[in-house]
């Protein structure tokens, strides 16, 4: 009987411990059945962006980088995901593989350089609520992060990515700023600059 009322109010605790953050602003929040996870997704992703004059006038290469928390019974971790993109015809150039996601990112005279996991965190079948571009040649890679990094990121005056195995090697810069976003998704109380 003991056992019963202490695993109740385990799974009571946990779950107020769960609605409090779905209140946190700055978030989506549901469940993954694949992984029995429980995920907070940042309400707008960062979308970053590269010229590709090269081989067409108005062609870009882009980057969406979209922060998560994943909470596995009570045990959260951040992540970083990002989809690699492209209006350029692939047959002009190839889309990255799934083993050139190695990832730089500048702020502010900061790198972070961030190895990507060997296996997703979470399904991309939630594609609206993860950001997922859509567009037909999606590459996806995850990044573990520290919410010190993301707060860092967030607030920040200057941000450019960098995938160093991927050709060509030209940065890509900011194209949609969600900084404010990341900010709040993060709990950073730091006033995130405004958009340049």
């Amino acid at each position: 009987m003991m056992a019963v009322l202490a695993a109740c109010a385990l799974s009571s605790c946990a779950s107020s411990r769960y609605a409090a953050r779905a209140r946190r602003p700055g978030a989506r929040q549901f469940f993954d059945e694949r992984t029995g996870s429980n995920l907070s997704v940042v309400d707008q992703p960062l979308i970053f962006a590269r010229r590709r004059t090269d081989v067409a006038a108005f062609a870009h290469d882009f980057a969406t980088l979209v922060a998560i928390e994943i909470d596995v019974s009570g045990t959260d971790r951040d992540y970083l995901l990002l989809y690699r993109w492209s209006t350029v015809d692939p047959r002009l150039s190839a889309p990255p593989g799934p083993d050139q996601g190695e990832l730089r990112i500048l702020a502010d005279g900061r790198e972070f350089d961030l190895k990507p996991r060997r296996h997703l965190p979470v399904s991309l079948k939630y594609r609206s609520l993860l950001h997922v571009p859509n567009h037909g040649d999606v590459v996806a890679y995850a990044y573990r992060v520290s919410l010190r990094d993301l707060r860092d990121i967030a607030a920040s005056r200057y941000l450019q990515l960098r995938m160093p195995q991927q050709r060509p090697r030209l940065p890509f810069s900011l194209w949609a700023d969600a900084r404010r976003a990341l900010a709040r998704f993060a709990g950073d109380r730091r006033a995130p600059h405004a958009p340049p």
